[in-house]
């Protein structure tokens, strides 16, 4: 059983705190920031957009990183901004929804705050991710992660 704690909550066999339109960001502690990496299911398949801080070529987003080390990231198709992460001490996420106002994240040793939402001393057990937030805005507690990135998780 693996363990993770951050954001003043307990996860166990799985350090996903947050999921974006079907993106599970996984944040690990780091020296001295922490490291992020978002993954989605395509086609059967994870593919990576954010890879330990590090921008990834792939064929569903246009990703980019800022000398200061904040990563951008939208749609391929249309431009659209996504979200963008900026790794720290205090992590930093801010997505961007339909109507295009934003919506802003953090996760700090101590707690995961998300728009209106703080969670802290919570225990998430089994693979899933802690607070979900929809293309709208809406943000949520608790949400599956599909079969196939559930699977990936459990070999690597």
């Amino acid at each position: 059983m693996v363990r993770y704690y951050f954001g003043g909550s307990e996860f166990i066999n799985c350090s996903v705190p947050l999921a974006f339109e079907g993106r599970y960001f996984i944040i690990e502690p780091g020296t001295p920031d922490s490291v992020v990496s978002v993954v989605l299911d395509y086609k059967g398949q994870p593919i990576f957009e954010v890879l330990k801080n590090e921008p990834v070529e792939n064929p569903l987003s246009i990703v980019s990183k800022t000398p200061p080390g904040i990563v951008t990231v939208a749609e391929r198709e249309t431009g659209r901004f996504l979200y963008k992460v900026r790794p720290g001490s205090e992590t930093s996420i801010v997505f961007g929804t339909i109507s295009g106002e934003e919506v802003s994240a953090s996760v700090t040793d101590r707690q995961i705050r998300v728009g209106g939402i703080t969670i802290e001393n919570c225990l998430f057990n089994g693979v899933g991710a802690g607070v979900v937030v929809d293309k709208n805005g809406g943000v949520g507690i608790g949400t599956p992660i599909p079969e196939v990135l559930r699977q990936w998780f459990k070999r690597e």
